[in-house]
């Protein structure tokens, strides 16, 4: 989503005569784009803009903006943090930036841009960093308020958009020689949910097929209490969908997706997954695992091994828990020890190798699509 949030800022640049600078010493206007998931992220976003003060001060002129999550969160503290930055933008405000820019040239200083609940429905600039792949928003935020998750703090309530903005975007990325999109959002089986209508994202799948031009479509990222068997369904009739489901689990353990504020059940997961699995055996499953959240117990960590050696993710992305003000679990009390998280995380990381290792080797031989 920060990517295509990018591709964004670019196309506005873009639209009012700047170009790309081919490295950062040549650049008149330079703008992080930041993301506030993960504590190592957000550090590192404050480690890079901090690197720029040099450059800063041998070109007073530079513009430097700092945007994304990390700003809406953090605003006025980023000034305190990183006084040569000129400008704060959050997600929602991006179209604000080429004013902000413009404002700065005019001599402004510490310009901040945040707060906006809404991102207006826009006519996206055409610019794409890939000539045959697009990233398609259709919808911004999230209304699930998982105990660890900083999002809807950041980007706020889900705003799902209209389903006629999302396939004019598609066609006319169709018409530019796009043929394959990812259809983006927090997510994605939630689509429809805050509008009026019974629109579903499996309907919007059939619809998006059905456009000339679009051969392959992927899409990123499911939440289990909203997975049904209408996706599952659309998934398998649908020859342009990339048989690819990205299910977040986070934990095996039912006391620790409690906590999380997952809204399921670890045999409610392992049932989406066998009726998955019914409609297509061989879709590529992937998952997002946290571990050393607030609480856990040998106990619980030896549930999410179970949970793993009884599914066989494809592959899984396997995170140490850090807590993100303002999400609730960041009050919580029972933090694991940083020696347990980090046991914990490598023998995940272990397993998964194996479970991975695996699976590719029952496909050597086979012939599988490039996508």
């Amino acid at each position: 989503m920060n990517d295509r949030d990018s591709e964004i800022i670019y196309g506005l640049m873009m639209d009012r005569g700047w170009k790309k600078a081919d490295s950062m010493e040549e650049a008149d206007c330079i703008l992080l784009n930041t993301c506030s998931v993960r504590e190592h992220a957000e550090q590192r976003a404050y480690s890079n803009m901090g690197a720029l003060a040099k450059m800063k001060r041998r070109n007073p002129r530079l513009v430097l903006g700092f945007v994304g999550c990390t700003a809406e969160k953090d605003t006025e503290k980023i000034f305190e943090r990183l006084p040569h930055v000129d400008f704060v933008t959050g997600p929602s405000n991006i179209y604000d930036i080429p004013q902000c820019v413009e404002r700065v040239l005019s001599g402004e200083k510490h310009i901040m841009a945040v707060g906006k609940k809404v991102r207006p429905e826009h006519d996206n600039p055409s610019y794409r960093e890939d000539k045959t792949r697009a990233y398609i928003s259709i919808s911004e935020g999230c209304d699930n308020f998982c105990s660890y998750c900083i999002v809807p703090y950041v980007r706020g309530r889900q705003r799902s958009r209209p389903k006629d903005a999302i396939i004019n975007e598609i066609r006319l990325a169709a018409k530019s020689g796009i043929s394959e999109i990812t259809l983006l959002g927090q997510n994605v089986n939630s689509y429809g949910n805050d509008i009026e209508g019974c629109y579903t994202f499996a309907e919007l799948l059939q619809d998006t097929a059905k456009i000339g031009g679009i051969k392959l479509i992927r899409f990123v990222t499911c939440h289990p209490k909203d997975t049904k068997e209408e996706l599952f369904r659309a998934m398998h009739d649908i020859p342009k969908v990339h048989k690819h489901l990205h299910l977040p689990l986070q934990s095996g353990s039912a006391k620790i997706l409690k906590a999380m504020n997952r809204g399921y059940t670890p045999d409610h997961y392992h049932a989406l997954v066998k009726k998955l699995r019914e409609y297509m055996p061989d879709c590529n499953l992937t998952t997002d695992i946290i571990v050393g959240f607030p609480g856990e117990t040998e106990t619980d960590f030896k549930d999410t091994l179970d949970m793993m050696k009884k599914i066989k993710f494809d592959s899984a992305y396997i995170y140490k828990y850090s807590a993100r003000p303002p999400a609730k679990s960041s009050e919580f009390a029972e933090a694991v020890p940083e020696e347990d998280k980090k046991k914990r995380h490598a023998v995940l990381l272990e397993m998964q190798k194996e479970i991975s290792k695996e699976k590719s080797a029952v496909r050597k031989g086979r012939a599988l699509p490039m996508a």
